[in-house]
């Protein structure tokens, strides 16, 4: 009879730990992106931040189910990140629009490239550190 002890729970084994990582970083940068926008147009409730937040938040969930259906690397800035800045955008935008929430061109171009910036920036710094460091390892 051999025992085998498990070395972490079940759920830990499905989730990578970087997965998660990149993903609560991707969702800290959409709610500081509502918070930013809270704080430049209006001095409200916090709760005006999840108002702002919570479309742009069911388009970073869907971009991300479709990042992880493909298996590709979601810290990667190709393709997964453009997926997530876009299906973020987009999905957002859209779900405003529905909504009846203001959809003004400033805001338009604002969130593209605030989204743009933070989504796809912190993925092309941690993917310009891990090359660095593996081509210092390979000297």
């Amino acid at each position: 009879m051999s025992s085998t002890k498990p070395s972490a729970p079940l759920v830990a084994g499905l989730v990578p730990k970087w997965a998660v990582a990149a993903f609560a970083a991707d969702v800290f940068f959409v709610l500081l992106f509502a918070y930013a926008g809270r704080q430049s147009h209006d001095s409200g409730p916090a709760l005006v931040v999840l108002r702002i937040a919570w479309p742009f938040l069911v388009g970073l969930v869907v971009a991300w189910a479709v990042v992880a259906g493909r298996r590709w690397s979601a810290v990667r800035t190709w393709p997964a990140g453009v997926v997530v800045w876009l299906g973020t955008y987009v999905i957002g935008m859209m779900l405003r629009g529905l909504t009846g929430e203001g959809l003004a061109p400033a805001f338009l171009v604002v969130s593209i490239l605030f989204l743009g910036l933070t989504l796809i920036g912190w993925r092309g710094y941690v993917s310009a550190k891990l090359h660095y460091r593996s081509k210092r390892l390979a000297e």
